[in-house]
C-alpha cells in the first residue's frame, strides 16, 4: 500500500469502532435513555386500546413526552 497505509488503516479503524458502538447501542434496547425504546409509553398504548375494545370507561391517558423524549 506504501503511502496509502496510514489512511486505510484509519478508515478500517473507524470502521471498527463504528460497529462497536452500535453494538453497545443496540445490546440493550430498553431503558431510559434517549435512544432507547418507550417500552412503558407501547405497553400503555396496548392497555388503552384493548380498554377500548372491550368498552371500558375509566381508560388512562397515554404517556407523553418529558423534555421531547417518550419513556
Amino acid at each position: 500500500m506504501g503511502r496509502m497505509t496510514p489512511m486505510v488503516t484509519f478508515l478500517v479503524c473507524t470502521a471498527f469502532f463504528g460497529l462497536d458502538s452500535l453494538g453497545e447501542e443496540i445490546e440493550e434496547p430498553f431503558g431510559k435513555h434517549d435512544n432507547d425504546l418507550p417500552l412503558d409509553a407501547i405497553s400503555r398504548t396496548i392497555e388503552v386500546n384493548l380498554l377500548q375494545m372491550l368498552g371500558e370507561s375509566d381508560i388512562p391517558a397515554p404517556l407523553q413526552p418529558v423534555d421531547d423524549v417518550l419513556l
